[in-house]
């Protein structure tokens, strides 16, 4: 199967844990990190890092910009065999994101959108999947969400959409004209409250700590001390459509999903704790016990 991930790609610093900000004022923290961020990025990530040695493969459809920050995210999806031919590169900064992550996993984020405010995309020939990762992230995206479903079911495509949340509350233009055009539609409670069924397609509710509702079927979590939730959910599209690749029915696709996201919050930014199909397979395992 070849995905191709539409969606952002941000350059992420995350610092905490931190119970609360104080104006003019120094904290020291356990911890900080740097790196891949973006409901495109991540979900690609995950993909690829999920496939790596099979025949499946997974393009990123985003923009960078022409610095430091986006040779290195490019960089890093090419360690896990994304494609990056269709990343684009634009003059300017890439999108980057500021934030500091709560003692109990929450967190505060601040962003830049940099060159992702002036993108224009195309759909490439040859490809099986279209995954929308969050059109809220992307202005060209927010604005053509249905029209590049749309195509990609004309071009014989299984699509799927992850809503992600919507700052400007135009979930009504977004969602509804995409709907007829999405085989699977992925989103957390509070995005699924504000696009109220009933839905022609499957739906799968990212519950965090909980685990996830598969048209209703409830899939539990796993149990572990989250430290930092940014990416959680990319993750979870990513392992779930990179278990679907792998031939995984739709329910043990969902157990694979809840591991990733689960795997992601164990330590500070979206990837860094994820591990390979054969490893996570071990780390599922253990709760089998």
């Amino acid at each position: 199967m070849r995905v191709l991930v539409l969606g952002s790609l941000v350059w992420d610093t995350l610092a905490g844990p931190v119970e609360g900000l104080e104006w003019d004022t120094t904290r020291w923290v356990e911890g900080m990190t740097a790196g891949l961020g973006g409901n495109g990025g991540t979900t690609a990530y995950a993909f690829g890092k999920l496939t790596r040695g099979t025949p499946h493969r997974v393009a990123l459809l985003s923009v960078r910009g022409d610095d430091a920050a986006g040779q290195w995210l490019e960089e890093r999806l090419r360690a896990v065999d994304v494609d990056c031919q269709f990343l684009q590169t634009l003059r300017g900064a890439t999108a980057a994101t500021v934030g500091v992550f709560h003692p109990d996993g929450r967190r505060q984020l601040f962003h830049h959108p940099g060159v992702n405010a002036d993108a224009v995309f195309t759909l490439p020939p040859g490809f099986d999947h279209l995954h929308l990762a969050n059109p809220f992230a992307l202005p060209f995206a927010r604005r053509h969400a249905a029209a590049l479903l749309r195509e990609a079911k004309e071009r014989g495509m299984a699509t799927s959409m992850d809503l992600g949340w919507d700052r400007l509350g135009e979930w009504g233009r977004v969602v509804y004209p995409s709907l007829p055009f999405t085989d699977l539609l992925l989103a957390n409670a509070a995005e699924a409250g504000r696009v109220p069924g009933p839905y022609a397609c499957p739906v799968i509710v990212k519950r965090g700590a909980d685990g996830c509702a598969v048209d209703g079927m409830e899939m539990p979590g796993f149990p572990v001390a989250a430290v930092d939730s940014t990416g959680a959910g990319d993750c979870f599209c990513g392992g779930f459509l990179a278990a679907r690749a792998r031939g995984e029915s739709v329910w043990e696709a969902a157990r694979l999903a809840n591991a990733a996201g689960a795997l992601s919050v164990r330590q500070p930014g979206a990837t860094e704790a994820l591990l390979d199909w054969e490893a996570t397979l071990e780390w599922i395992d253990q709760f089998k016990k």
